[in-house]
């Protein structure tokens, strides 16, 4: 192979950062850009306090052989293990059923460890929003901030963000751009709430039916030195959207309103209640490609929202896009 080419990943979610960690080692420079001041995306972890929550993924599933051999050695890690806590669904504060077939699994000692580990194997830069692309007549992409700070020059670029994001900064690039377009996200409210003492309720977490919440969750590891109680809500879609521009302290009373209904406790008042609206959560009509690539344009896109709306979903399309990157490396690069 002769020179090797510099490659720009803007989104340090996993897709991104699965991308950047495959491709180490085979192309010249790899620099990932993430507008936030941690890696991970909805990885989110949320301190208040003494308090810690995972408020954006709870967990995950595998399914793919390839994904099972990647969870393995994340296990091997120790930034993973099994999560064997009882699940159940909830309507009407009555459990209706339990789910304890699904093997599922969680972050150690939260999600978010999962992609610092990824990231320490990146040239990450946080707190870079990449708002503008500029192409020069040598095909090399020039990238700035939202404040038109220079943040340089790249041979080929993936954009591992948001299905509207990527519409946005790829509006030249039209089999991408107006593909990402098409795709609908929806919108979650979190809430995260601590409570001085355990709470009586015997299960980990629920689905939850014919609410506004459809998940809650006690976080799986202890906070304090006390008996503190954490619980993770999230509020369904249509009750997401319906209330998306809501103040947030109506927000957090709604929700916390739900979730004595949900769960039939008398009203216990919270030692810490914060609120978080993940605005583009979930895609709901993913394009099924587990990635796109523009070889004339040098430009690729990846991200749950190729492909389903899970962990699972974020990492196949970061490995489809460095494959398809080093299959044009080989191609043009020889």
């Amino acid at each position: 192979m002769g020179r090797k080419p510099s490659v720009g990943i803007i989104g340090a979610g996993l897709a991104g950062l699965t991308c950047g960690t495959a491709l180490k080692g085979l192309v010249e420079n790899i620099r990932v850009f993430e507008k936030s001041i941690f890696p991970g995306g909805r990885l989110g972890r949320f301190r208040a306090g003494e308090y810690e929550f995972n408020h954006g993924a709870q967990y995950f599933t595998v399914n793919n052989p390839l994904f099972w051999n990647i969870v393995s050695a994340w296990q091997t890690e120790g930034i993973v293990r099994p999560w064997d806590g009882w699940i159940v669904e909830l309507q009407k504060g009555q459990i209706i059923n339990s789910d304890m077939a699904t093997q599922r699994f969680v972050g150690v000692p939260h999600m978010q460890m999962i992609a610092q580990c990824m990231a320490r194997q990146c040239d990450l830069v946080t707190s870079a929003n990449i708002s503008e692309l500029e192409r020069q007549g040598d095909g090399v992409w020039r990238l700035f901030n939202e404040r038109g700070d220079y943040q340089g020059a790249y041979d080929i670029l993936i954009v591992a963000t948001a299905a509207h994001q990527v519409a946005d900064l790829c509006r030249s690039i039209p089999m991408i751009g107006e593909l990402a377009d098409k795709v609908d996200m929806t919108a979650c409210w979190s809430g995260m709430f601590a409570f001085e003492h355990k709470l009586n309720i015997p299960y980990d977490a629920a689905f939850v039916l014919d609410s506004p919440l459809s998940w809650i969750s006690r976080y799986q590891f202890k906070q304090s030195a006390n008996d503190a109680d954490c619980w993770v809500l999230h509020a369904s879609p249509e009750w997401s959207q319906q209330y998306a521009t809501s103040f947030r302290g109506r927000v957090m009373h709604a929700m916390l309103d739900a979730f004595w209904e949900a769960t039939d406790l008398k009203m216990h008042k919270p030692a810490s209640a914060s609120v978080h609206c993940w605005k583009h959560a979930a895609p709901i009509n993913p394009i099924r490609e587990d990635s796109l690539f523009d070889e004339r344009h040098a430009v690729g896109a990846c991200g749950d929202w190729c492909t389903a709306p899970r962990i699972e979903g974020a990492v196949l399309s970061g490995f489809s896009m460095a494959d398809r990157i080093m299959k044009h490396v080989r191609k043009v690069y020889p």
